[in-house]
């Protein structure tokens, strides 16, 4: 069994990756909204060099490259020390291995789409990749904390709840719909029409405006409503079966808070009228909400039966695994 110091490291490291892809992809949209995609014109080198010229756009876009390569180092590090100590655990195993895939994916897509100049397609392909990467890194993240000291007591409070297939499905729908939210938001974005409705909630006084354009921004904001629904539906079903000390309720609710702020910085962006720096953090925001779904699925994931063993050792404390 590994020693302490090495669950120690495992979780320090895990930890730092979360945060890595987490500033990854918040580099990457402020890459994005100043124009910067093409500060360096080609890849792997910027301008020939390895050291690129020191101008603004350069700069930002350089530093979104060097920060995928500790990205990169980072995650190769969890996937060795899996293999290592717990290859015997398969979510770890298996989160690890497509983390570093989807990176080097990534950082492929990243040359693609600096050689056919910022096509929006390879854009949205490179965007929902590296939400992959973060999924990654949260659910190696909570594992590795819950992994080794499990609370019997919440799985068997989860087990026992009223409904818990049903509840399943609540949260994988929550995931499915924050992933698409993110997406659509980066197609829109994309072909032009992020900015086309200037007005919140209504779109140039309709709940139907006319325009193609129109119509694909008021269908975010469409998507936005339902996943917001499904959000709260999750937390109003975890509150009433699960105690207020449960991961699971304050994950939900923390699920909800997020929204709820991302929806008001949404309208706050629109009546400033589009700066760069609110639609940079409006990226970073869908971010962290897509970070809560993802540990809000883990937890759910790793409460189920047959699903949460230690080291391989069955379960303890008349808790069926």
């Amino acid at each position: 069994m590994p020693g302490e110091r090495i669950h120690l490291v495992f979780r320090l490291l895990a930890a730092a990756t979360v945060v890595a892809a987490f500033a990854q992809v918040t580099l990457g949209g402020i890459v994005r909204v100043t124009g910067s995609g093409l500060g360096c014109p080609d890849w792997p080198l910027c301008h020939g060099r390895i050291i690129p010229p020191f101008e603004y756009s350069v700069l930002i876009e350089y530093s979104h490259r060097l920060f995928a390569s500790s990205l990169g180092a980072l995650m190769l590090g969890l996937l060795v020390l899996t293999w290592v100590y717990f290859r015997s655990n398969r979510l770890l195993l298996i989160s690890t291995v497509v983390g570093s895939l989807m990176i080097v994916i990534a950082a492929i897509l990243g040359g693609i789409t600096v050689l056919t100049e910022l096509s929006w397609w390879v854009r949205l392909l490179h965007l929902g990749i590296a939400q992959v990467v973060v999924a990654s890194a949260v659910v190696v993240a909570i594992v590795s904390w819950k992994y080794i000291k499990p609370n019997y007591g919440v799985l068997a409070e989860y087990r026992s709840m009223k409904g818990s297939g049903a509840f399943k499905y609540w949260v994988i729908s929550g995931v499915i719909g924050t992933f698409l939210l993110i997406l659509f938001g980066s197609y829109i974005v994309g072909i032009g029409a992020g900015t086309s409705c200037s007005t919140w909630p209504l779109c140039r006084g309709a709940i139907f405006p006319g325009g193609e354009m129109y119509t694909l921004h008021m269908i975010h904001r469409y998507i936005a409503l339902i996943v917001g629904v499904i959000l709260l539906m999750i937390s109003v079903v975890a509150k009433f079966n699960l105690s207020e000390q449960s991961g699971i309720v304050r994950v939900s609710f923390l699920s909800n808070v997020i929204m709820l702020a991302q929806v008001l910085f949404g309208a706050v962006m629109i009546w400033a009228e589009f700066p760069s720096y609110l639609k940079a953090m409006h990226l970073s925001m869908a971010t962290l909400l897509w970070i809560s779904l993802i540990l809000l699925a883990t937890l759910v994931y790793m409460a189920s039966p047959g699903r949460f063993q230690e080291e391989g050792r069955s379960c303890t404390d008349g808790v069926r695994c």
